[in-house]
């Protein structure tokens, strides 16, 4: 059997007649006729009988029209899908993300990019940057965002590099500079990441060269963490843009903390991931690249603060 035969068959079965399935179907009486016969052929018997100049199924046609509509149903229902997963319409999406960016940043960009798009759903976990990569890595999802230190072979990074800055309270007079070194910040508190993050790494060889002490007086695992020491004037914090950014739009009228550049610079670099030997579906890959999009337009706005 193929699918054009069972289409045919199914047309005569709804109007009774070759002639009204020609018209339907836009083809000739014969070539209706020709299909009609090459089915029953295919089965081994007939499937109509004529009786008074119409056509009278027999009882196993009956049975094979009930089949044929699912069949076609179903058919129709993946060519519908497949053109909206090709148009960007359809599909679901597994997301991974480093902690502080999956509760704010990874979900405002996700509502965006599926407003339009109903038959888009959408997993996104929040995990560690390194299980991100092994995750990434175990090829069980489809993108993932990530602090990058080093990358993997099984992982296709797109990275976007930036420099940290530091956070201090809005009432400390360190607020009033144009920008904080090692030496400003000499002895003072610091609610800094946990001693194995490469900022806190960064930091102790900068306060070392700069031969000053860093006061390591919290030690948090995220930047959201961080915000509450800073603005309570229990210590400074050195963080992402990124991190800055979040807390800048979530604070529009009441920010308690103030931004300034870091120096010498230390070098912040997120990575946009996707698995290296998973094909992705257009869905994905658009979603991907909204991701980097959106980052590097909060950095460019982070440059003009």
């Amino acid at each position: 059997m193929d699918l054009r035969k069972l289409e045919v068959f199914n047309e005569v079965m709804l109007t009774g007649s070759v002639s009204k399935a020609g018209r339907n179907l836009g083809r000739t009486q014969p070539a209706i006729s020709s299909q009609i016969a090459g089915l029953e052929e295919d089965v081994g018997y007939k499937l109509f009988e004529r009786r008074g100049g119409r056509l009278h199924p027999v009882p196993e046609a009956h049975f094979l029209h009930a089949e044929t509509r699912e069949i076609l149903t179903r058919l129709n229902s993946l060519q519908r899908t497949m053109r909206e997963a090709g148009t960007l319409e359809a599909g679901h999406l597994r997301v991974a993300s480093m902690p502080v960016h999956a509760e704010f940043l990874i979900p405002r960009l996700i509502s965006r990019f599926v407003r339009d798009r109903p038959d888009v759903s959408v997993t996104l976990v929040s995990q560690s940057s390194g299980l991100v990569f092994e995750r990434m890595a175990s090829q069980q999802f489809d993108i993932g965002f990530a602090e990058y230190d080093s990358g993997s072979p099984l992982v296709n990074t797109s990275v976007i590099e930036m420099d940290c800055v530091c956070a201090v309270s809005t009432s400390d007079p360190l607020a009033n500079l144009n920008e904080l070194t090692p030496a400003d910040l000499d002895g003072r508190p610091a609610a800094l990441f946990l001693s194995d993050h490469f900022i806190s790494r960064r930091l102790r060889e900068l306060f070392e060269a700069a031969g000053v002490i860093l006061n390591a007086r919290f030690e948090m695992q995220n930047a959201a963490a961080q915000y509450v020491f800073v603005e309570e004037g229990l210590g400074y914090a050195v963080m992402s843009p990124l991190s800055a950014w979040i807390y800048k739009v979530n604070r529009p009228q009441n920010a308690k903390i103030r931004f300034l550049p870091f120096k010498p610079s230390i070098n912040y670099r997120a990575a946009v991931l996707t698995p290296m030997h998973k094909p992705l579906s257009r869905l994905a890959l658009a979603f991907a690249d909204t991701l980097e999009q959106e980052v590097r337009w909060i950095l460019g706005e982070s440059l003009r603060d």
